[in-house]
């Protein structure tokens, strides 16, 4: 059976109708609402067709129809409209990107600001950044038995540590390891910090060795929990609004899964794998959570110079708006790129 543009407009009707009023929709108000120039009873046997070719179903005896996850995947691919990408909302975007002098607050706030602005739930992970390098060291005395040591590495993310110490040691000492330990390790990888060059640490710290090989437990800290990507959420219970997770099991279900962050980061960066596109739009049964059987995934990648590093996702009802969410998502990513890019 021959999918043609009649057939692809009543379909687009059927969901943008579906999309705004959560109702199973009927031929009258398809020939009501949208100017197809063809009657009831034509709009009714295109969609007995479209009913046939798997677009759409008849959720129970009423008369309307809802689309398919089938009928959305060719929304997503073939009809909707490609809106640009610029739009207004991107001058917020900026300012609020200047406020931030760390990758993971602009993380969190990306997370915030696209539960706002969509409605939906967010996800974004922290930039996953292999062989990370050693920016910058400060030592900072806090008590007299106590010493801040703040880690700064490439991407400019920031981990402190509180450092328990024997003896007081005076600022203008600590200032000195500060000193020499980045004057020794600016640059550096894990891998590159060897024993030659702790030993030469440790001869410079003198009585302060102790501080020195804290330090750098904190270092090698750092580094390897950079490789642990963090996720950060927001807007979970803005599914709740949804007609669609009335049912309390259910969206009780789906509320456990989306605190569930290793399960969700492992579930992107599967999707994202298996397809090379920008943005991938995960419709439904397309999900591998079983609770997300009900929802749309709309994903998408960011770098930091010519590496994906990280995603940014939303989470809706299958009826989601789908220009919408994917315009929303295109402008921040733009833009988060180059505030990341800025930050390293």
């Amino acid at each position: 059976m021959e999918l043609n543009d009649r057939k692809i407009k009543i379909l687009r009707a059927i969901i943008l109708n579906y999309l705004d009023t959560a109702e199973p929709v009927g031929s009258r108000t398809i020939s009501k609402n949208y100017d197809l120039g063809i009657s009831p009873a034509t709009i009714r046997n295109e969609m007995s067709d479209l009913e046939e070719l798997g677009l759409i179903l008849q959720p129970h005896t009423s008369a309307g129809r809802i689309p398919s996850d089938k009928g959305y995947r060719l929304y997503v691919d073939k009809i909707m409209n490609n809106y640009n990408q610029e739009i207004a909302k991107g001058l917020y975007i900026e300012d609020l990107f200047q406020r931030v002098d760390r990758i993971e607050s602009l993380l969190e706030n990306i997370a915030k600001m696209l539960a706002n602005e969509t409605n939906y739930a967010t996800i974004v992970s922290s930039p996953q950044i292999k062989r990370a390098k050693i920016k910058n060291v400060q030592l900072i005395s806090i008590e007299d038995k106590k010493i801040l040591a703040v880690i700064v590495t490439d991407g400019n993310i920031i981990k402190n540590y509180m450092i328990n110490i024997n003896e007081p040691v005076h600022q203008t000492m600590l200032n000195r390891l500060t000193f020499v330990l980045n004057e020794q390790l600016y640059g550096l990888t894990l891998e590159q910090i060897n024993l030659p060059l702790i030993q030469d640490l440790k001869k410079f710290a003198g009585n302060n060795v102790d501080i020195v090989n804290k330090v750098l437990d904190a270092i090698f800290d750092t580094i390897k929990s950079i490789d642990d990507t963090e996720v950060y959420t927001s807007g979970a219970t803005n599914i709740l609004k949804f007609p669609e997770f009335n049912d309390i099991a259910k969206a009780t279900n789906l509320m456990h899964r989306l605190e569930e962050k290793k399960v969700l980061k492992d579930m992107v960066y599967t999707g994202l794998q298996e397809g090379n596109v920008d943005i991938k739009v995960t419709i439904g049964n397309e999900n591998m959570l079983e609770e997300m059987k009900d929802c749309s995934l709309i994903t998408t990648t960011y770098k930091l110079g010519e590496e994906n590093v990280g995603f940014i996702g939303i989470i809706g009802p299958k009826r989601m708006d789908y220009e919408n969410a994917i315009s929303s998502l295109s402008s921040v990513m733009s833009k988060m790129e180059k505030i990341i890019n800025r930050l390293k």
